[in-house]
């Protein structure tokens, strides 16, 4: 059984903004949350009540294995609070990135959902955030409401996540 909910990849904040970030110069590291270096941030956080939120990092900390023994692909992290559930993947580049992000975020809610129960979660949201493309000149409409159909989670693609 995965535990997606693994103490030592979790950090804690009340910050009313943060960043979560995903360095690449170490990319065996698992993704972080910074508070101060704007810069470094792939997904900019906006915590306006100062909720206190929970950033568990799953690529890099959580192992999650196929049934062949290989390493499954995972995404970057959760972010959770009040009965709230964000799956998150970070993306610092520039072409082609949003079909294979989509199949990544599907396999980790199919994972997740096999070993917790996602209608415990009031609100469900996932977060596709591409530092180098922060706003979408066109629209994924049909990709984001097949994507809901299929895993019954809200897809966002954008790096400003609103709590």
């Amino acid at each position: 059984m995965t535990d997606f909910f693994k103490m030592a990849c979790q950090t804690k904040t009340t910050a009313a903004l943060f960043g979560i970030c995903d360095d690449n110069k170490k990319p065996e590291a698992p993704a972080y949350l910074n508070h101060t270096d704007l810069d470094t941030w792939s997904a900019e956080v906006h915590n306006e009540q100062k909720i206190e939120v929970t950033f568990t990092a799953i690529d890099n900390c959580i192992p999650i294995f196929r049934e062949n023994g290989n390493m499954e692909s995972r995404i970057d992290g959760l972010l959770t609070y009040n009965n709230t559930l964000l799956f998150i993947e970070l993306k610092i580049v520039r072409d082609s990135w949003i079909p294979d992000d989509i199949q990544q975020l599907e396999r980790t809610i199919e994972l997740f959902s096999a070993h917790n129960d996602l209608s415990s979660y009031k609100k469900r949201r996932a977060f596709l955030a591409n530092k180098k493309h922060p706003r979408f000149k066109y629209s994924h409409k049909e990709a984001m409401q097949a994507f809901k159909n299929k895993t019954g989670v809200r897809l966002i693609i954008a790096a400003n996540i609103t709590l």
